[in-house]
C-alpha cells in the first residue's frame, strides 16, 4: 500500500514525493465564469464560502514557475489540512512528531492560532537565529507549556521546534 509522504524544502513549499491515490479523490474543476454571470450567487454565499486556509495545493501541473502559453489549463490537486497527518511530513524534529502523533496539520495550526504570542512571532516569518532573545524565550516557554518537552530546551531543540511550527503554520 502506498503512503502519502510530504517533504519540505528551503522555500517552505509542500512537495509531494509519493501519493496515495486511494486516500484522496481527484476533482475536476471547470471554468464557471459563465454560470456566475447568470446566477445570483449572493443568496448562497454562506453555502459556497470555503475557508481557503483549510485546503493545500499538493500537486500542480504544469509545475509552479514553469513558463506556458497564455490560456494553458493548470491542474491543481487539493487536500484538506484535516487529512494531512503530521507523521507524513519528513524532516520534523522528534519532539514535534511525538507531540502531534496521530494529529493533522490542522490541529497544529489550530493550536498556534489559540496562542496570540506565538502567532505574532510566526507571522513575523523570521528564522530562529534572527529572533530577539525575548522571542526565543517565548518559543521555549511555548515548547514547555504545550508539552513538546518537560524542561526548558536548549537553543538547538527550541530552534528545531520553532522551525517545525513555522513550516506547518506557513502551509
Amino acid at each position: 500500500m502506498a503512503q502519502s509522504i510530504f517533504t519540505r524544502d528551503t522555500g517552505r513549499t509542500l512537495a509531494i514525493t509519493r501519493y496515495n491515490a486511494g486516500a484522496a479523490k481527484k476533482i475536476i474543476i471547470r471554468d464557471t465564469s459563465e454560470l456566475k454571470e447568470k446566477i445570483d450567487l449572493s443568496r448562497y454565499q454562506d453555502e459556497i464560502n470555503v475557508n481557503p486556509t483549510r485546503l493545500v495545493v499538493v500537486e500542480q501541473f504544469p509545475k509552479a514557475g514553469e513558463e506556458v502559453p497564455k490560456g494553458t489549463p493548470v491542474s491543481l490537486t487539493f487536500m484538506s489540512k484535516d487529512s494531512i497527518q503530521v507523521k507524513d511530513i519528513a524532516g520534523l524534529s522528534d519532539p514535534f512528531k511525538i507531540k502531534y502523533k496521530g494529529k493533522s496539520i490542522k490541529k497544529v495550526t489550530d493550536d498556534i492560532q489559540a496562542e496570540e504570542e506565538m502567532k505574532i512571532i510566526l507571522d513575523a516569518d523570521k528564522k530562529y537565529t534572527d529572533m530577539t532573545s525575548v522571542e526565543k524565550e517565548a518559543v521555549k516557554k511555548y515548547a514547555v507549556e504545550k508539552g513538546f518537552i518537560e524542561a526548558e530546551p536548549d537553543e538547538a531543540v527550541a530552534g528545531a521546534i520553532y522551525t517545525d511550527l513555522s513550516f506547518i503554520y506557513s502551509i
